[in-house]
Parts: structure tokens; C-alpha cells; sequence
């Protein structure tokens, strides 16, 4: 294999910065926005550069696949440049619309960011090939992206660890003193820089002329007969015995067997689409049966995972991953009758219709932050007025006392709102501002711009209780404030115990032969002391709140 050299790669670089410009553009300003905002957490400062990184990762493919749509539908440089523009003002008003320090903001606009780039990836996979037929063309091209996608990675590896080990050499055989950060902010400029430039130059510059491509690596065919399609035998395998586990048992679907269908349904779907153009061959002819039978069995497993969330959201309601989970469960059963029934097949239709419900729910009153924030809201003010707490559509203190249960619930719905949409939704109920009131000047680094659940819960009267059992058997983890101190004069040692795994409960001590349990009711820790040979002694200690 012949290497390029240095004048190619030159030349190159250029083409792709003449074809690319606008990409190239926020790419650098992404890439600059990313070393800043290391450089400002490094030293604990502020900074809104956050917005220009939140653009600058949804930029770049979209501008990428707005380039590729104007090169495949031949639009005037004027249409072209347009359009880019255009899309530049969008990004902008997204930068503005976000707060000004995402670290303190609600999680809410990290998870709508990471809807939002996927949609724009599934954009640049989909866009210039939305018309008619040219499904040939459109998995050659999807095949590009994808291997050059895995080289620029590839690269960018091998050359920033080459440069990490550089910059530790220096900085012990010349005894310089490199910042830490240093090492994040050159992955930075990789990644931002190198990566999506290497990935540009790659770009077919003809996309018609993939329609009548042929060729078909023969690495792809060995990854997907040899790696994924064992991968596929054996979720399918365990959810088969699993299956049969609830047939005999008769137990409803636990919530963690959801995740294996979705990898089983990705890892298939993946491998059918990697094996796509060379189905019809007589010696590949086991690919429409192995298709065939891989949708098929989603069937049963589709009815398995909707029982599993759908007994989650009954227990807890709708949050965001309760709602994609339902999304693409809709989406899985479509996408698996159409091309069980259909005529027509057509591949294309999985990255569109993803594209387009990634869009679909991460904004409106349809979407999954709104629709999770009011399901959440909806069922914190039952169980207030359940307990005589909400009157006049304002909060008052509980008149009786409230159960264990509701207490652990009302905390979990108001550490899910703080952690994810902020108290704007309920703020009304209350006579003092749920904001935060910083005590110094300035607010601290990192600090929620809401007060903390455990306030809010003390301003309805009620003891916050941090996390939840998640389902019998889960891991109960107790939290204390950091701002305790824990003084153990006149005793010989403390154990630092902050979570009971309830399937194993028992837990032994290096300590004189002491061991400790918890009963399952949360209400009693009983320590035992066994010396050998002689009787065991017990000291049980109820944690139920002295009343």
C-alpha cells in the first residue's frame, strides 16, 4: 500500500476545508469552546462556553449532512451557502436559549443534547438519500461514513496516546511541571480538530456514482457472520430462558430484561443492515431466512418488554428514559411488521424514522421532558393531597403523620425534579422562592441554581429521605451530610457502613469475630459476637425514629 505524502495530504486538508467550510468552522470553535471550559473547571471559574460546545456538537452534523443534501440534489452555491446560514442563526439561537453555566443548570438540557446530536448523526446518514430507490447507494455511502468513522477514531487514539506518553516524558526527564488538564485538552483538540478533518477528507466527493458500487469488503461480511450473529444467538438464547424462567414461575418481567431486548434488537438490526447488499446471493441466501426469523422472534420479546416498563411505570411514572423506552418499543414493533409484511423493505426507513422521532420527542408538550415533568408533578401532588398536604393549590404541612412509603416516594419525585427539570413546575406552591440564595456573593462552583430536595421536603414538614429501594432485592444506600462530623471519643473504632445489599444482608467484621444484619423491613440492625467456643452474644438496635 503506497502512503501518501505530505504534499497529498496537504492538498487534501485544503479540499476539505474548500468543501467544508462552515463545518470546519464550528468544529474549531467547538473544539476552542472545549479547552476553555477545562480550563475554566481546572481553576473553578465560570464560564458559558458550554453554549458554543452544546452548538458546536450539534453543528457539525448538521452541517455536515445539509452539505452532503445540496452536493447530492446539485443546489446552486447561492441555495447551498444559504441554507448554511441558516442553519448557523439556528445553532446560535440554540446557544442562546441554553443557561449560562450548564453544570449548575438541570440535567434536562444534557439528555435533550444528546437526543438532539443523535438525530443530527442519523441526519447526515439519511438526508441525501431521501428520494426514491438508490438503496444501493445509500448503504455504500452509509458504509464510508462508517469505516471512516472507525479510521478517524482509530487514529486519533493511537496519536493522542503517542502525545500523552510525549508530554509525561517531558514533563518527568526535564522535571516540568504539566498540568493535569493539559492531557484533557489535547484529547480536545483531537477529537475536535483532527477527527472531524480526517473524517471530511474521506467524504465521497461523487454520491451518485455509489448507486452502481459493488464492491463489498469482505472484513464487514466476517464481523457480521462471525461476531454479531453469535452475539445475536446468545441474548436471544438468554432471553429464551428467561422467558420460560416467567412462564413457570409466573413473575412479571423484571425492568433490567428491557435492556437486553433493546441490545438484542440493535445488535440484529445491525447485522441485517451490514449483510444488506449481499442477501440475494446464492451462496448469502441464509440472510433472508436468518432476517426473517430475527423478526419473527421480536414478537414475543417486544410483549416481554413492554409488560417489564410498563410495570416500571406504574410503579414510578413517566420519566425520560420511561419515555424513549416506549418510544422506540412502538418504534421496534413498526419497524418489525413492516418488514415482516411489506413488500418493499426498505432499509432507509430505519435511520429516517429514527432521525425524525429523535427530533420529535426532545422539544413540545409532546416531547419527553415535558410529558415526564408533568407525569412526575402530576403524581407528587397526589400523593400531597393523599396525605392532606395540598389545599388551594398551595403546599401545607401534614395534619397526621405521613407513612414511610410516601416520604421515600415525595423524596424520590423531588430529587427527580432537581436533578432533571429544576422546581419551576412546582414553585408556585410554595410562599418562599425554591430558587437557591447563595450565602456569599457570588454563587459557588458547580452549585444547583434550585435549593436542595432535602429543603424543599423540610418546607413541607417532612424528613427527606435520600434514594430508594429500587425493587426487592436492589441496594439500599443511606447518605449522611457532608458537613457531619463523626466524633467516636471512648470507643475503640467506627465502620463506615453505607450500603446493604438486601440478598446478602449478613456482613461480617474484622473485628473480635462481630458480625451485623439487616432485616429486610429497614427497621432493625442486629450485631452478633461469636468467639470461638463460647456463647455468642447479640445487641439489636431498632432504627425506627423515636417517637
Amino acid at each position: 500500500m503506497k502512503l501518501p505524502s505530505l504534499q497529498q495530504i496537504t492538498e487534501a486538508s485544503l479540499r476539505s476545508l474548500g468543501r467544508f467550510p462552515f463545518v470546519l468552522t464550528v468544529a474549531t470553535a467547538g473544539t476552542i469552546a472545549a479547552i476553555m471550559t477545562v480550563e475554566a473547571e481546572a481553576n473553578g471559574e465560570m464560564t458559558s462556553a458550554f453554549r458554543v460546545l452544546f452548538a458546536a456538537l450539534t453543528g457539525v452534523p448538521f452541517l455536515i449532512g445539509l452539505k452532503l443534501l445540496a452536493e447530492k440534489r446539485s443546489w446552486s452555491t447561492a441555495v447551498d451557502v444559504s441554507v448554511q446560514i441558516c442553519a448557523l442563526l439556528l445553532l446560535a439561537a440554540y446557544a442562546w436559549s441554553l443557561p449560562a453555566y450548564i453544570p449548575a443548570a438541570p440535567a434536562v438540557h444534557v439528555i435533550r443534547l444528546l437526543l438532539i446530536v443523535a438525530g443530527m448523526h442519523l441526519f447526515v446518514a439519511a438526508a441525501p438519500w431521501t428520494g426514491r430507490g438508490t438503496i444501493n447507494g445509500f448503504w455504500h455511502y452509509n458504509k464510508i461514513l462508517f469505516l471512516r468513522l472507525l479510521t478517524a477514531a482509530l487514529f486519533a487514539h493511537v496519536l493522542y496516546a503517542g502525545l500523552a506518553i510525549a508530554l509525561a516524558a517531558v514533563e518527568n526527564l526535564f522535571e516540568l511541571e504539566v498540568p493535569g488538564e493539559r492531557y484533557a485538552q489535547l484529547w480536545m483538540l483531537l477529537a475536535g480538530m483532527f477527527m472531524t478533518w480526517f473524517f471530511l477528507a474521506g467524504m465521497p466527493s461523487d454520491l451518485d456514482v455509489l448507486d452502481k458500487e459493488e464492491d463489498y469488503p469482505k472484513g464487514l461480511k466476517v464481523f457480521s457472520q462471525y461476531v454479531l450473529f453469535p452475539l445475536v444467538l446468545i441474548y436471544l438464547v438468554i432471553l429464551v430462558a428467561y422467558s420460560g424462567k416467567i412462564i413457570i414461575a409466573w413473575n412479571w418481567p423484571y425492568g433490567w430484561v428491557s435492556r437486553l431486548i433493546l441490545g438484542y434488537s440493535a445488535v440484529g438490526l445491525f447485522s441485517l443492515l451490514l449483510l444488506h447488499p449481499i442477501r440475494e446471493r446464492a451462496e448469502n441466501k441464509w440472510i433472508i431466512f436468518a432476517s426473517r426469523l430475527f423478526f419473527i422472534s421480536l414478537l414475543p420479546l417486544l410483549v416481554m418488554y413492554f409488560l417489564a416498563v410498563l410495570q416500571r411505570l406504574s410503579d414510578y411514572g413517566l420519566t425520560e428514559s420511561r419515555y424513549i423506552g416506549i418510544v422506540i418499543g412502538v418504534w421496534l414493533t413498526v419497524i418489525t411488521l413492516y418488514f415482516l409484511f411489506s413488500r418493499g423493505k426498505n432499509i432507509k426507513s430505519i435511520p429516517i424514522t429514527l432521525c425524525l422521532l429523535a427530533f420529535a420527542i426532545s422539544v413540545g408538550p409532546w416531547g419527553a421532558f415535558a410529558v415526564s415533568e408533568n407525569s412526575q408533578v402530576t403524581r407528587l401532588k397526589g400523593m400531597l393531597e393523599k396525605n392532606s398536604m395540598f389545599e388551594g393549590e398551595k403546599i401545607r404541612k401534614a395534619a397526621a403523620e405521613v407513612s414511610p412509603d410516601d416520604i421515600r416516594e415525595i423524596s424520590a419525585v423531588l430529587q427527580y425534579l432537581h436533578e432533571i427539570h429544576g422546581f419551576a413546575a412546582i414553585g408556585d406552591w410554595f410562599e418562599e422562592s425554591l430558587r437557591h440564595i447563595p450565602s456569599q456573593e457570588t454563587q459557588p462552583i458547580g452549585q444547583s441554581e434550585w435549593k436542595a430536595p432535602s429543603d424543599v421536603a423540610k418546607m413541607m414538614g417532612l424528613e427527606y429521605v435520600a434514594g430508594r429501594m429500587a425493587a426487592p432485592g436492589g441496594r439500599v444506600t443511606y447518605r449522611a451530610s457532608l458537613d457531619d462530623i463523626m466524633i467516636i471519643a471512648g470507643y475503640d473504632a467506627a465502620l463506615p457502613q453505607h450500603s446493604f445489599d438486601l440478598e446478602n444482608t449478613e456482613r461480617s467484621v474484622s473485628l473480635d469475630d462481630v458480625s451485623f444484619h439487616l432485616n429486610p423491613s429497614l427497621d432493625t440492625l442486629t450485631f452478633i459476637h461469636e468467639p470461638e467456643a463460647e456463647v455468642a452474644d447479640t445487641l439489636v438496635l431498632p432504627l425506627r425514629p423515636v417517637t
